[in-house]
């Protein structure tokens, strides 16, 4: 369950907030651990304990209004290992991070790469429609039957092990490379349709997080024509689309320029603003600050950065958001605070 809380009154859109699982295990012994996954009751009451502790801790000063969230439908996200766990691969859940698989797939297991004749048989869309089936139940509520979808590069290196970037290089491994990315591809598809027709407003997001490191060169000869096809079958079929890349974006730049109908962009903290929100201005662009400085920043390091941002996106603060992602145990409270209040 990735927790957030979405901060309004801002001179900006908004700023979304994010802590890890570390963050609530060692602060108030909140354990992600296998529960967390596979027994939806505690998901539920975990997330209603952390609501309540984001309020007292954070939200109060802040000029929140308190929300008691009442039962909600929260089904299993397994985060990066969900097509790991598609494949066997052994997966850990600690208690204070999310969850880890081992393993990848040999050269014979690429090469022979199909997406299964009914993939909701396949663990884990079983696991996550029988809990969504059971908390719908429960609660007396119709929440829609949804799978996460996330981005091929990423969801490759996540099969393939590190690996797989240095394989993007090698003409010998052209053939697996391409097979593992045409695999995802087809599986994403599959995934978006099903999710268009529980719920039309659904929006898949692009997570390219892995993209950066692979180099804007290598990502656009042997990646892009990947994206730039999931691309267009969301819009072909009428599917938001939106795209996160959380590493340095100027490079990229010209890259995805192609893509003018996303609806929103993450951006990493390396980034120029302006830029991006002048290349795509029917986009809403999110920035990720930098987690680095907001765990280890002093208050007036992050008052100057939240000062230089608010310049960046001036005339734009309609379509404009922060991200403050991956809030580690140990950040100085007073860090938050002191961003927000900037932010106002």
């Amino acid at each position: 369950m990735w927790f957030c809380e979405i901060i309004k009154n801002l001179k900006i859109d908004d700023a979304m907030i994010n802590f890890l699982p570390s963050w609530w295990y060692r602060n108030y012994g909140i354990a992600y651990g296998p529960d967390m996954y596979f027994n939806p009751d505690y998901r539920v009451e975990a997330y209603q304990k952390m609501k309540a502790h984001f309020y007292e801790r954070f939200g109060k000063a802040m000029g929140m209004e308190q929300t008691a969230p009442g039962p909600l439908v929260i089904a299993p996200d397994f985060d990066n290992t969900y097509f790991q766990s598609m494949m066997g691969f052994e997966v850990r859940f600690p208690a204070d991070q999310y969850p880890v698989a081992e393993g990848c797939l040999t050269q014979d297991q690429r090469l022979s790469l199909q997406v299964p004749d009914d993939l909701w048989q396949v663990y884990p869309f079983t696991e996550v429609a029988s809990q969504t089936a059971y908390l719908n139940e429960k609660f007396k509520q119709n929440r829609p039957l949804l799978f996460s979808t996330r981005g091929v590069l990423n969801e490759a290196v996540q099969i393939c092990s590190t690996e797989f970037y240095c394989d993007l290089l090698d003409e010998d491994m052209d053939e697996e490379t391409d097979r593992v990315m045409r695999f995802i591809c087809d599986v994403l598809k599959q995934q978006l349709l099903h999710n268009h027709t529980q719920d039309p407003s659904f929006m898949h997001t692009m997570m390219n997080c892995t993209c950066g490191i692979a180099g804007a060169p290598v990502y656009k000869q042997r990646v892009f024509s990947y994206d730039w096809e999931i691309y267009r079958f969301c819009l072909e079929h009428g599917i938001p689309v939106a795209l996160h890349h959380c590493g340095k974006f100027d490079d990229f730049l010209d890259i995805y320029g192609q893509m003018t109908q996303l609806r929103s962009i993450d951006i990493g903290h390396e980034s120029a603003i302006r830029p991006a929100l002048e290349r795509f201005p029917n986009a809403h662009i999110r920035y990720i600050i930098s987690t680095n400085l907001l765990n280890f920043g002093s208050v007036e390091q992050i008052r100057q950065k939240a000062a230089d941002i608010l310049l960046q996106c001036k005339g734009h603060e309609h379509r404009f958001s922060v991200q403050v992602p991956d809030i580690e145990y140990g950040m100085p409270d007073e860090n938050l605070f002191a961003l927000i209040e900037a932010l106002k």
